[in-house]
């Protein structure tokens, strides 16, 4: 069965992979050359090619920080698996794909702080990254409410680590108000990290459901087995393993408010908490038969769904 393919992964089935994911990225481009982002071809190849380049580094990363923190603590290709095949939807949004590549460095951070009593390394580097992204998308400020669990859970939670983490969040500030002032160019600091509107976008996500139905079906139900499993079997995984998955649950759902408050365009956010949660389903269940077979339609539909931009 493929899902066992996928746990222990030889090299072979590495390269078999990449291959897969670059051609499942590229089907949308094939034959519609019109979902480019510019009518310059050169600029569109580029650009296609530094999107899936960026896809492709962080299914990698992402599967190898789960790995590696313990998370889920078998070596596997699912998760990185999940996560391109949840990229499914044509998407154009290039700053929430930089910064969903750049907050698996943050996440990395959290999880890293398991078990010392001063990661203040961790702490710093952090929220230094989550303060650098939030200055070109500041609705991922929200995410520094994920620090403020992960410091409780992680038993960190004093005035030190709280001090270090400012000084992180100072810094690029520090940074951006030296470079203004060397260029003589008038910066508003409070405008760079302002939140947007908050509002409950019920037509949006209305919308967006109705046009991406079909495969939303399959995505949502495999979503919903996966959440029941882990909430089944959450006695049986580790400490470590057990209170990172509760700073990954927190995490995903402060980017579900994300979508719900403020933009759909913020769903590209969700997917690597999810891919995370979806993996773990794929790789513990008993019922094999079952996770085979969700797996395969997951497959299937989100290939249905890639070759279908192109008609």
């Amino acid at each position: 069965m493929l899902l066992e393919k996928l746990i222990n992964p030889k090299p072979k089935t590495t390269l078999i992979f990449v291959v897969f994911s670059v051609i499942f990225l590229a089907l949308p481009f094939v034959l519609n050359s019109s979902l480019f982002i510019n009518n310059d071809h050169s600029y569109s190849t580029l650009y296609f090619i530094v999107a899936v380049l960026i896809i492709v580094l962080h299914a990698f990363g992402l599967n190898n920080l789960i790995y590696k923190n313990d998370v889920i603590k078998k070596e596997n290709l699912i998760v990185g698996t999940v996560f391109i095949l949840l990229n499914t939807f044509h998407y154009n949004s290039n700053i929430n794909l930089i910064t969903s590549f750049l907050l698996l460095f943050f996440i990395n951070y959290l999880l890293e702080s398991y078990q010392k009593e001063f990661p203040f390394h961790e702490i710093f580097c952090g929220s230094f990254i989550l303060s650098i992204i939030t200055i070109f998308n500041p609705i991922v400020a929200l995410l520094y409410l994920s620090f403020l669990s992960c410091s409780f859970i992680f038993n960190f939670n004093n005035w030190r680590s709280y001090c270090v983490s400012f000084l992180g969040l100072l810094m690029p500030i520090l940074i951006v108000f030296m470079y203004s002032s060397i260029v003589n160019v008038n910066t508003n600091i409070l405008s760079i990290y302002s939140l947007p509107k908050f509002s409950f976008n019920y037509l949006e996500i209305l919308e967006f459901y109705k046009v991406h139905q079909n495969v939303l079906i399959v995505f949502l139900l495999i979503s919903l087995i996966s959440f029941i499993e882990f909430f089944n079997w959450l006695y049986k995984k580790s400490i470590r393993s057990r209170k990172s998955f509760f700073i990954i649950l927190i995490y995903f759902i402060i980017t579900i408010a994300m979508i719900l408050f403020t933009s759909t365009i913020n769903w590209y956010l969700i997917l690597s908490p999810l891919s995370v949660f979806i993996a773990n389903y794929f790789t513990y269940t008993k019922k094999r038969n079952l996770a085979n077979i969700l797996f395969y339609a997951f497959i299937l539909a989100s290939l249905y769904y890639r070759t279908m931009i192109m008609i």
